[in-house]
C-alpha cells in the first residue's frame, strides 16, 4: 500500500513536552527517583480513496471494528504518548487510536499498526508539511515500528 498524499486531508499535528521528577516503579520492580521526560502527539487527519489509492477503504479493511470513529470513518486520531527516563535508559511509547488505548497485545492489530507506520513514515516525506511535522511524524513513526518489532520479536 502506498499513501498519496492527495488521499490525507487537514492533517493536524500537535506536540507537548514537558518533565517530572519524582518517583516511579523501575523495569526490575524496584523504586527510582529521577526525571521523567514526556513527549505527547497529537495527529489528525482524514482519509479519501482518489485515483492514485483506495486509502479510505485499506484503512477500513485493516482496522478492527471498536478502532473505527462511528461518526467520522474516514478520519484517524493518533495519539502517542512517549515517556523517557534518562537515569535507567528507559523510554516507553504508548498509544490510543480514535480515543482507545491501542495496546500491541494480539496478531489481529497488526494490519492497523502497519497502516500507521506507513501512514506515518510516508507523511515523515510529505514536503507540503513544515519540518517540524515532518520530524513529528518521524518520531511517531519510530515509536510505532519499535512497538511492532519488539511484539513480532517477542512471539
Amino acid at each position: 500500500m502506498k499513501i498519496s498524499f492527495k488521499g490525507i486531508n487537514n492533517i493536524k499535528i500537535e506536540k507537548k513536552e514537558y518533565s517530572k521528577t519524582g518517583f516511579y516503579q523501575r523495569l526490575n520492580k524496584n523504586i527510582g527517583y529521577g526525571k521523567k521526560d514526556y513527549t505527547e502527539l497529537r495527529i489528525t487527519a482524514n482519509l479519501t480513496d482518489d485515483k492514485k489509492g483506495d486509502h479510505l477503504r485499506d484503512y477500513l479493511k485493516r482496522t478492527p471494528a471498536e478502532f473505527i470513529n462511528k461518526s467520522e470513518p474516514d478520519k484517524i486520531e493518533l495519539h502517542l504518548l512517549n515517556l523517557d527516563i534518562p537515569d535507567d535508559n528507559v523510554n516507553l511509547s504508548f498509544f490510543r487510536f480514535n480515543n482507545k488505548n491501542l495496546i500491541l497485545v494480539d496478531d489481529c492489530l497488526l494490519p492497523l499498526m502497519t497502516f500507521l507506520a506507513r501512514f506515518t513514515r510516508e507523511g515523515g516525506q510529505n514536503p507540503d508539511l513544515s519540518e517540524n511535522q515532518r520530524k513529528y511524524l518521524n518520531l511517531a513513526n519510530n515509536a510505532i515500528s519499535k512497538e511492532a518489532m519488539e511484539y513480532i520479536d517477542m512471539r
